[in-house]
């Protein structure tokens, strides 16, 4: 887990271009070419099991400062949900936590993230993938997750996987959390962005 080089917080991400990572307040979008590139060997995806769950902790508190997430007008705690693990070797970087939801026949994304230094290997769509298969296991007819206005690179890696909004909860975050909070590229967190995906049988 790595600091932003420009002002040494937690980061949670890197630029692909210099290397250097950064935190949400100095992350920018940019327009780039997407060439060939050598992002590394893909990251394994596995279950977790008990054992994982330290890890799983140690990561929610890294990019969310707590384990308890709150959305869907639900909370539920990444230590008690099933979850999957994006591993480079056996390291863990990257966690999927999820929720079974059968009154909505819905699986529900509860976390998804990979530490900055394993970004772009795979591992976000990878996990995905894991999730949908789990989904598809249980019968369910559909993914949901949400995000934050403020989430954009979530927001595309979403959509590009085949997720629509289906919803606008406008203000909720800012009264879970408080408002001032600052997100991606210093965007204010506001809102909470509802996505879903229909899932063929």
């Amino acid at each position: 887990m790595r600091p932003c080089a420009l002002c040494g917080a937690r980061a949670q991400y890197r630029d692909r271009t210099t290397g250097e990572y950064v935190c949400l307040e100095h992350a920018r979008l940019a327009v780039i070419a997407e060439g060939p590139r050598e992002p590394g060997p893909p990251l394994t995806i596995r279950p977790a099991s008990l054992a994982d769950y330290h890890r799983i902790e140690e990561l929610a508190l890294y990019f969310w400062d707590e384990t308890v997430v709150d959305c869907f007008d639900r909370q539920y705690d990444v230590m008690a949900c099933p979850a999957f693990l994006a591993c480079d070797g056996d390291e863990v970087v990257g966690v999927a936590t999820v929720a079974v939801e059968e009154v909505w026949n819905a699986i529900v994304l509860v976390m998804l993230n990979v530490l900055p230094a394993y970004q772009g290997r795979g591992g976000g769509r990878s996990l995905l993938d894991a999730v949908r298969e789990e989904a598809q296991r249980r019968g369910l007819a559909r993914i949901l997750v949400a995000t934050t206005n403020d989430d954009l690179p979530a927001l595309a890696l979403y959509q590009r996987y085949g997720f629509r909004i289906t919803e606008i909860v406008t203000g909720r975050v800012a009264q879970h959390h408080g408002a001032g909070l600052s997100g991606f590229a210093g965007i204010p967190v506001r809102d909470e962005v509802r996505l879903e995906i229909q899932l063929s049988a």
